[in-house]
């Protein structure tokens, strides 16, 4: 009898950890699911999912974790933009990412996929970037996400020259089910409940999540080694987002549009306050550097080799709008 597949993923119970799983399940495979503790585990709670918990700085846990594993899918990430968590963001961005894959090389796994971002690139502010671009623009802006994950990025491409099989998927803004953590959750309740005063000047790739879990389980089958996969999906506004979840929820969005230059200002004030109030910011300068301007990627190469699909920006929203009703977050 030919053995199932297991495989360990990283960042398990995430938002996209989450569908990753299940993407997996629905092939068939064994889940070992690596999470933090304390982290939500309801959603992937499954007959053929081991859950271990754990940090993945930790090199005793990671290696515990994965041996035995035929293959890991590294998601495990930090996206934090709190200035006061950047220690702890790039402990698992860069540092996580040297030790992931140190325990994959010493216990010869097969093959790891890595979940990086298309912020990892920069963007071409002429039109769309690919895989190729080389231009890293984000650089002194304060977008501590995008440099530890540049950082990280080049820490698993350089395993392959160490004999490792890895293969790089780079998404873009996801939206879709299993958001339990509120990444976009709160957007919804916010505009929803008329919180939102403003809509951001720039714009984004959008992706639906199910179909970059989908790519990253399907890169572990056609994945070519040393390759990154951008999944990017459509391109929209920040207010063409605003008006598609207001327009889900039968309600009005926003009509005033921030300019580039109130919203770093806005985020200079937020993150001034952050300082007193002890509370995450809603915005600190650098991401809002990086929400006024539009980065726009091509997910061709994803299509052809891994069956990405970009699907509407409409769908994408009805699905998570959905998902947030059926379980009770909206």
């Amino acid at each position: 009898m030919k053995k199932v597949m297991e495989v360990l993923i990283t960042g398990a119970a995430g938002f996209l950890g989450t569908n990753i799983v299940h993407a997996c399940l629905d092939r068939g495979w064994k889940v070992r699911a690596f999470t933090l503790r304390g982290t939500p585990v309801d959603f992937i709670r499954h007959r053929n999912v081991e859950i271990l918990f754990g940090d993945v700085a930790d090199a005793a846990a990671v290696r515990n974790a994965m041996n035995g594993a035929d293959a890991v899918i590294h998601c495990a990430g930090d996206t934090s933009f709190w200035k006061k968590q950047f220690e702890r963001q790039r402990k698992t961005n860069v540092d996580g990412v040297r030790t992931v894959f140190q325990a994959a090389l010493g216990l010869h796994i097969r093959k790891i996929v890595h979940t990086s971002t298309v912020d990892a690139f920069g963007y071409n502010p002429a039109g769309f970037a690919d895989e190729n671009w080389s231009e890293y623009n984000y650089a002194g802006w304060g977008y501590n996400y995008a440099d530890t994950k540049r950082e990280g990025q080049a820490i698993a491409l350089s395993y392959v020259r160490k004999g490792l099989d890895v293969v790089i998927i780079n998404p873009g803004s996801m939206i879709g089910p299993f958001d339990h953590t509120l990444q976009f959750g709160r957007l919804f309740k916010d505009i929803r409940d008329g919180k939102i005063p403003a809509m951001l000047p720039g714009g984004a790739p959008w992706a639906h999540v199910r179909e970059v879990a989908g790519a990253h389980v399907t890169a572990l089958e056609k994945g070519r080694t040393g390759q990154l996969y951008i999944c990017a999906g459509v391109h929209e506004t920040y207010a063409a987002v605003f008006g598609a979840i207001a327009r889900s929820l039968g309600v009005k969005p926003p009509r005033f549009t921030m300019p580039p230059w109130m919203t770093v200002g806005y985020g200079y004030c937020m993150e001034f306050l952050s300082g007193f109030t002890g509370k995450k910011p809603d915005l600190n300068p650098g991401q809002a550097r990086y929400m006024s301007v539009f980065p726009k990627y091509d997910s061709s190469k994803a299509a052809r080799e891994l069956g990405f699909v970009s699907l509407p920006l409409a769908t994408m929203v009805e699905d998570a709008r959905d998902w947030y009703r059926q379980n009770g977050f909206l």
